[in-house]
């Protein structure tokens, strides 16, 4: 579960958050306004006016796109900047793993292929092997 938690489970809700937060009525960071008591009430103009103001937004994108972007010292799943494991079966276990990942990402580039819009937020080389922030 901690394994799971740390890494895919991260990167699925993590690598794609900028996608989905840079339109900000998609999540504000903030409103304005209250919520409203009547949705029958609702107008466009209580809307815009409860949405973040511009300098809001920005500072939400912003914040949104360095906590999802790509780091630069992010390690891929399966992947070790230091030999932990020196072992035979341990470097047979983990060669396996790292042919398994290969198989699962190109079955995922293979379900991507030809699509306008393409879901690559879980491929293993873009999934990391821990949480970096």
């Amino acid at each position: 579960v901690v394994i799971f938690t740390s890494t895919a489970q991260h990167a699925a809700t993590n690598n794609g958050q900028f996608d989905w937060c840079a339109w900000v009525p998609n999540t504000p960071c903030t409103m304005r306004l209250p919520p409203p008591s009547d949705k029958d009430a609702v107008t466009m103009e209580m809307i815009m006016a409860s949405l973040p103001d511009v300098g809001q937004s920005c500072v939400q994108m912003a914040i949104t796109w360095h906590l999802g972007r790509a780091q630069p010292d992010a390690i891929p799943l399966g992947q070790y900047t230091q030999e932990h494991f020196t072992e035979s079966l341990a470097l047979e276990l983990i060669e396996t793993f790292r042919v398994k990942l290969k198989d699962i990402e190109n079955q995922i580039l293979d379900q991507n292929a030809g699509l306008d819009l393409q879901y690559l937020v879980l491929l293993p080389s873009r999934v990391e092997n821990s949480i970096t922030i």
